[in-house]
């Protein structure tokens, strides 16, 4: 039946709970999850509970702010399959992804995740200056994800360069706060705390060998 597809509007806490369930078979046991690592690298980086929380969480923000989340920024794109299980329940009408694919990935997880979007992939560090070119034809960005380099200075740089595009409905989100092994992105996340204009919100279940932790930031009105 159509209302049991998994990729569905999230009304209700038990369908968040029934994702949780789907995303713990897309990624490995240090996150949460049901898979033994096979060096693959096709897995998702993300406790499962708490990116059906984010999920959620815009889910409920659209509809309250009676608004739909249009155009997506993305710095640090990987394989694709965070985004396209973003792209799945948000149906963006235009992505901006950055990466400079220094990391291990599957390549046929990055070819499949390429497919069916209207989708801009920068392969290019996010720092350089023809990256922001790029970046700006597109903006502003009603949903802005950080999840490139994880040192404190590159953290600090993408949050300090890529607010400044999100649209006055806008959140900025940021994965790995609480890292126990990237410390850099805690102390770049608290920094940009510091602004007035934003309300805060952290996303965190620290139960599994990995912690990563979500921090959101949207504009106040």
């Amino acid at each position: 039946m159509m209302n049991e597809y998994i990729f569905r509007d999230l009304k209700t806490k038990k369908e968040k709970n029934e994702l949780t369930d789907f995303l713990r078979h897309q990624t490995t046991a240090e996150y949460g999850g049901n898979q033994i690592f096979d060096g693959t690298r096709s897995h998702i980086m993300h406790n499962p509970e708490e990116l059906s929380e984010f999920i959620y969480f815009l889910k409920n923000y659209e509809q309250k702010k009676k608004r739909k989340i249009k155009s997506y920024l993305e710095i640090g794109y990987s394989s694709g399959k965070v985004n396209t299980i973003l792209n799945k329940f948000f149906n963006f009408e235009h992505i901006t992804a950055v990466d400079n694919f220094m990391s291990d990935i599957s390549s046929t997880d990055l070819l499949a995740n390429l497919r069916r979007k209207n989708l801009t992939l920068v392969c290019r560090n996010s720092d350089k200056e023809k990256t922001s070119e790029i970046v700006k034809k597109f903006q502003p960005y009603d949903l802005i994800f950080i999840d490139g380099s994880h040192e404190y200075n590159d953290a600090k740089n993408d949050l300090n360069n890529f607010y400044k595009m999100l649209s006055d409905f806008g959140v900025l989100a940021v994965h790995d706060i609480h890292s126990r092994d990237y410390p850099g992105v805690n102390k770049a996340w608290k920094e940009f705390k510091q602004k007035k204009n934003f309300r805060f919100k952290e996303i965190s279940h620290k139960k599994y060998f990995f912690n990563c932790g979500m921090g959101l930031a949207a504009k106040k009105f």
